[in-house]
């Protein structure tokens, strides 16, 4: 029979439980009060119907509760209570002490149909599982009596309002309890008692049909009312058979802590929301991943690869001369790939920038609360920029090992500068007579020969060295700017991304749980 309201309570607290954290402690306490109160309620007792009469004063409700009863409190020596407590009777072999305890009635206000207050054949069994309270007058001059009906509202399954022809539309009890109640209309019942003041039967039939039309503008459409006399006896057998028929059912605590549940769970989707969240698009990765490597100089950092990359390429492959010239602008480059500058306000701010729209995209459409939460779930720029920073700085960024055939054309740059200065020596030692400048070819010396071609030679590999150099020192940054990128996107998705998707996943179950308990 509960089968039904457990599937809500476990969807309520599912909801509540991705709540946590996220939406205000105030704004959780109705749901968080509604489990545990349900919790209780079908722990304390699934075999008894709280039913509460409710009413003003001079409403015959005591009347009404002691004919119901069968019991004169009076002849049986029980007072009624002067102060704020609840009088209660109960029904049935099944000890209701630990259920009235919870409600809060003190043993001596409680009484029994089957005890020694009733004769052997005194007894209603259609009533087995009853508990009715009586509950002070709610217009009670005693503030006391008022925080009562207050509290012990709180804990019945079944309501009985019992008005009287003169008050019937009195604003005090349509404001204060029926209208705030029409969510429970099914567990309400509301009784004209008293009807045998009215002289006549169109009188009689004038009262009902206008309070069915108060009750139904209250929202109360469908609540059956009852017209009873507690003097006359008219109408307590028809009240007595809608009560028992709601005891027998044993469905009127579940009827009521489901209206109760799916009321805290509406409240809760009122302020949580239950729209479908934009969620996190590639595009909203692609802006976080470009604000946050912007701040990492990637473009400053690419330049200084490439410029330590042609450096070193042309320290290794130019002709030894030139290759003079190279290695100091090759110690420069170095110099300037260890140096990093920190992000400027502009970038910190970009950043930051950056982090707060994508939270904000994620949740579009959905309740301010939860937008709240995915801003401070984001989180700051800081601790995420300095984690790229830090994993930036500690990116290799420079040539791994030296590329073979710098080396090859290196040897053969010396190769080439050694044939030069042979060849320049050649001429020399020819010049002054002491060799000869060996044999002609196209009419220049050996001599001559080798110098030229080990002269020219080193120039025109320089050359094309360098370009080859060039073509890969721009691989290289453009490989060092992948890398960054990388790095950027491995912490967007792990700083800020990740977190974000958390708060999504969490806001689904939330918004589909909340409806599920709001069905």
């Amino acid at each position: 029979m509960t089968g039904p309201l457990d599937d809500r309570l476990a969807a309520l607290e599912a909801a509540v439980a991705a709540a946590e954290g996220r939406l205000r402690d105030d704004q959780l306490d109705g749901a968080r009060t509604a489990l545990s109160r349900a919790s209780v309620r079908l722990r304390k007792s699934a075999a008894h119907t709280i039913v509460a009469l409710g009413g003003a004063t001079g409403s015959g409700k005591s009347s009404l509760f002691n004919a119901l009863s069968g019991i004169d409190l009076a002849g049986v020596g029980v007072k009624r209570p002067t102060t704020s407590w609840t009088l209660a009777c109960t029904w049935g072999e099944d000890d209701a002490s630990e259920l009235l305890g919870w409600i809060g009635i003190p043993p001596r206000h409680q009484l029994t149909r089957q005890g020694p207050l009733d004769d052997a054949d005194g007894t209603d069994s259609s009533l087995d599982g009853l508990v009715l309270l009586d509950m002070p007058d709610h217009d009670s001059v005693v503030e006391a009596h008022q925080l009562e009906v207050d509290r012990v509202v709180e804990f019945a399954d079944l309501f009985v309002w019992v008005l009287d022809p003169q008050k019937y539309a009195d604003a005090a009890i349509h404001e204060r309890y029926l209208q705030p109640l029409s969510r429970h209309r099914e567990t309400t019942i509301v009784v004209m008692n008293q009807i045998d003041r009215l002289a006549t039967e169109a009188d009689r039939v004038t009262a009902l049909n206008d309070l069915r039309r108060i009750l139904d503008r209250e929202g109360l459409t469908g609540v059956p009312i009852i017209a009873t006399s507690a003097r006359s006896g008219r109408g307590l057998d028809d009240l007595r058979a809608e009560i028992s028929r709601r005891t027998v059912a044993k469905d009127a605590a579940v009827t009521r802590l489901t209206a109760e549940v799916r009321t805290a769970a509406q409240e809760l989707a009122d302020v949580g929301g239950t729209s479908a969240p934009r969620g996190l698009q590639p595009e909203d990765r692609d802006r976080l991943v470009a604000a946050l490597e912007a701040g990492t100089g990637s473009a400053q950092i690419a330049q200084s690869v490439e410029f330590a990359t042609v450096s070193a390429g042309t320290a290794a492959t130019d002709w030894p001369p030139f290759g003079l010239i190279a290695r100091g602008r090759q110690r420069r480059a170095d110099q300037e790939l260890e140096a990093t500058s920190d992000r400027t306000a502009v970038e910190h701010a970009r950043a930051e920038l950056a982090i707060r729209e994508a939270a904000e995209s994620a949740v579009e459409g959905t309740a301010p609360a939860w937008r709240a939460s995915m801003l401070r779930a984001a989180g700051g720029s800081g601790a995420v920029a300095n984690r790229v920073d830090a994993e930036v700085r500690a990116l290799d960024l420079r040539e791994q090992g030296t590329p073979v055939w710098w080396g090859l054309v290196g040897v053969l740059q010396w190769a080439l500068f050694a044939a030069m200065l042979l060849g320049v020596g050649w001429l020399i030692l020819a010049a002054v007579g002491v060799v000869s400048a060996g044999p002609s070819l196209l009419g220049l010396p050996a001599a001559l020969w080798l110098a030229a071609v080990g002269g020219l030679g080193g120039i025109g590999l320089t050359w094309m060295s360098r370009a080859l150099v060039r073509s890969a020192a721009r691989r290289r940054a453009e490989y060092v700017v992948e890398q960054i990128r990388a790095t950027v996107g491995r912490v967007v998705d792990d700083e800020i991304l990740a977190r974000i998707e958390r708060e999504l996943r969490a806001y689904e179950t939330f918004r589909t749980r909340v409806r599920d308990a709001a069905a």
